[in-house]
């Protein structure tokens, strides 16, 4: 069957294993981590990492998002051809290719900024752009004590002032990884955690304003910490990704519900030696990037039903506590505990509302890594 015939078909006729997305809780999420941004006065602009599907993201700018935050300029190449005019590629971008195709997004894109934590790096885009006649925007990256990219404090301030007076290049911010969050549990922790960090990045940047750097954007937040941020925090923007699709690792951290996940692997049980053995493994799910979440699949509706191993094509599904033990045969949809590295693995997600397929959207920067 094309794509297209599965329109109407109850998710259970669908092949597997395969990506579904409740687009009634996607939609809610995305409505509700907006108006939280809103009520705290700040801009909204969401990581497409998380999602890599420009349906998606254009229906956060619907909702307000001022733009997108890319990982990649290939992801950023992808939602440019979209429409979409302001993109901060949140990362380092490093290498003649890169800086090339940097150099050509620019030229189209007319908001288009890339994060820099280095002289080096700095001097690279300069050289770069200064060639092709451009000027693109610096957003200066410090370590808020994550340990990733990311200049540290007592050197951020040396690190601008350098950047500045390089050629091609304009400074108008900075921003941090806020990772810390990913090592919390519960909303207490994480209102605390996003207060902290807001604090520190306004005081680094006013401290840049002090030397006369004109820093316009103060840029941090992540999922566990979005729609917690209080009015006059300091920040101007915040950049959640996870948040309009969520997964397991965001309930076990307290930043959602099982009822707002919206994105599921439908898997199909194969064998039962004793256990369920189903056709999604690590080509399917993926898997953690942290130690968050104990398992590697959970079956939604039970949580009793933990995958508890993966190969390549086969989920080893622990029914013991189940009510219902899965047959063979039987379609069982899997909360990922990831969804960033799962969506990553299709080649399109089944948009799906009351357990029907409404559409089907291409996941138009899958693979898009460079």
């Amino acid at each position: 069957m094309t794509k297209s015939a599965w329109l109407g078909h109850s998710i259970y006729d669908l092949d597997t294993p395969c990506l579904l997305v409740d687009v009634d809780v996607l939609a809610s999420n995305i409505k509700r981590i907006a108006q939280a941004t809103e009520k705290a006065g700040l801009d909204l602009r969401p990581h497409i990492k998380a999602h890599k599907t420009p349906q998606v993201a254009l229906m956060q700018m619907r909702a307000g998002a001022i733009g997108v935050t890319a990982a990649k300029v290939s992801e950023a190449e992808v939602f440019a051809a979209t429409g979409i005019e302001d993109i901060f590629i949140a990362n380092q971008i490093i290498g003649a290719p890169k800086l090339q195709r940097l150099v050509s997004l620019s030229r189209y894109v007319p908001r288009l900024a890339v994060a820099v934590d280095s002289l080096a790096g700095a001097q690279h885009l300069s050289n770069a752009f200064v060639s092709a006649g451009q000027t693109i925007d610096m957003i200066l990256e410090v370590d808020s004590g994550v340990g990733r990219c990311g200049v540290p404090p007592e050197q951020l301030l040396e690190l601008g002032e350098q950047v500045a007076d390089l050629p091609g290049l304009r400074v108008t911010g900075i921003f941090a990884y806020a990772g810390r969050a990913y090592q919390l549990r519960g909303r207490d922790a994480l209102v605390a955690c996003a207060a902290e960090e807001a604090a520190f990045l306004r005081e680094q940047a006013e401290s840049l304003r002090q030397a006369g750097l004109d820093i316009q954007v103060i840029s941090g937040g992540c999922t566990p910490t979005a729609g917690l941020y209080q009015a006059n925090c300091g920040l101007t923007e915040i950049r959640p990704g996870t948040y309009c699709l969520n997964d397991r690792n965001q309930i076990d951290l307290g930043s959602c519900t099982e009822a707002e996940v919206a994105a599921t692997v439908l898997s199909t049980v194969v064998s039962t030696p004793g256990r369920a053995i189903c056709d999604a493994g690590t080509k399917a799910l993926a898997t953690q990037v942290g130690n968050i979440s104990d398992g590697f699949g959970w079956v939604w509706g039970d949580p009793k039903g933990v995958f508890y191993k993966l190969n390549d094509e086969h989920g080893y599904l622990d029914t013991g506590l189940m009510a219902d033990k899965p047959k063979i045969g039987a379609k069982i949809r899997i909360i990922p505990p990831r969804i960033c590295t799962c969506l990553n693995l299709y080649d399109e997600m089944y948009i799906i509302s009351e357990e029907r397929v409404v559409d089907v959207w291409p996941i138009a920067a899958r693979g898009a890594i460079r």
